[in-house]
């Protein structure tokens, strides 16, 4: 990611720590918000064990785009060690102050820069509500980072914003016709479709593949790593 878009989302985190991306502008209380959060994580980690046939061990979960914690502090109740990894530093210092004002403990806080130094580590990787919002390019790269970063046997739950049917063309017709896509105020909360293919590539080519797909606004890929 570059540092104009880590720079948006510095600005959004300091101006609005608790950005409502789960409904795109409507408003919620905290609250609200950190029980969205323990709902996504109670449903997905049954939907995870019954594709895999047992509990995911998450012995050591990362939690990428934590964002204020939304997801670090479910999965921190649940796991052995939880890192938990956003691009703004001001989101980081929520998180950590979130975390423990709820009596938790087992939880590192990390920039992306510091991702490279953890490949094989962990059994669990979420990244929910995330990908979508990076432009394709840094979003592949990002999804090799975080593939890499399972061990043997680790499971990843990513969640990704497909392209329609024909949107490559579409795309390709608004560029001829002038248009500029994304205002820039809103350049950081745009969202970005990925090619399904190239995604499902990627996967393969980092000796993992698809074991199941939730649909929810996009689809959250259920990823496992071929054992060692």
């Amino acid at each position: 990611m570059n540092r104009r878009d880590a720079a948006e989302w510095e600005e959004l985190a300091r101006r609005e720590p608790y950005f409502p991306v789960l409904d795109h502008g409507g408003q919620a209380t905290r609250e609200e918000f950190f029980e969205t959060g323990e709902a996504d994580i109670a449903a997905l980690l049954p939907a995870i064990a019954a594709r895999l046939g047992h509990d995911l061990p998450l012995t050591s979960t990362l939690d990428f785009g934590c964002g204020a914690g939304r997801l670090t502090i479910p999965l921190a109740r649940r796991s052995t060690r939880v890192v938990a990894c956003d691009i703004a530093p001001t989101m980081l210092a929520h998180a950590r102050q979130n975390v423990l004002d709820a009596g938790l403990n087992n939880v590192t806080f990390i920039e992306p820069e510091e991702l490279a130094g953890l490949e094989g580590q962990f059994d669990f990787v979420c990244s929910l509500l995330v990908l979508q919002y990076l432009p394709p390019a840094a979003g592949h790269a990002m999804i090799d980072v975080l593939l890499r970063g399972l061990a043997p046997s680790g499971v990843a739950a990513l969640h990704v914003t497909f392209e329609r049917r024909g949107e490559r063309l579409r795309r390709f017709a608004r560029t001829v016709a002038g248009d500029r896509a994304i205002p820039q105020e809103r350049a950081s909360t745009a969202i970005n479709e990925y090619d399904k293919f190239a995604v499902h590539q990627q996967i393969a080519a980092a000796g993992a593949h698809v074991i199941g797909r939730f649909a929810t606004a996009g689809a959250v890929l259920i990823v496992e790593k071929a054992a060692s």
